[in-house]
């Protein structure tokens, strides 16, 4: 089944394990054009972040202004090294490990720790590539926890949306 809007689906067990007590995962999909299906999963995430919504960046900037009430870290959609790096970040989101076929984001934080997987899946003669994202979150805090419960609801607009304009 061929889809051209991002959808939740089921995270893999594996990546959950990768952040040993991760309290939050989820994965968002969408279908690649056939295009995109030929382009390396450091393409596709370059692009992805290169092509986020205004309302994103609105958004990205107020969180920068309220955590630095609280000491944390600064983030932003700046994109560093060109898409075969593997010393690059994306976002401002170190890159951990990249292949053609995923990369991997993150970083360990005082109040929480994250990994972003963007994974490139190829098709077949029945279903075209597919792109998944999967973020998966471990707290280590309090404050950890309550601003994991504040942004929850925006990563999940921001995520298929990211995937969406993607499409276009």
């Amino acid at each position: 089944m061929n889809t051209a809007s991002a959808r939740l689906v089921a995270t893999d067990p594996a990546l959950l394990q990768a952040l040993a007590g991760a309290g939050f995962a989820d994965t968002f999909q969408i279908a690649l054009t056939d295009e995109q299906g030929r382009l390396s999963a450091g393409e596709l995430t370059r692009q992805m972040f290169s092509r986020t919504p205004e309302w994103v960046s609105l958004l990205l900037a107020t969180r920068n202004r309220i955590v630095a009430l609280f000491g944390l870290k600064q983030a932003d959609l700046h994109i560093e090294g060109d898409a075969s790096s593997t010393s690059s970040s994306v976002a401002g989101v170190p890159v951990v490990e990249q292949s053609d076929e995923q990369v991997q984001l993150g970083f360990d934080d005082k109040h929480l720790d994250f990994r972003i997987w963007v994974r490139r899946e190829p098709g077949t003669s029945e279903l075209s590539a597919q792109l998944k994202v999967t973020t998966v979150v471990r707290t280590n805090q309090l404050l950890g926890r309550v601003y994991l419960e504040v942004i929850k609801p925006f990563h999940r607009c921001i995520v298929p949306a990211m995937l969406n304009r993607l499409r276009r």
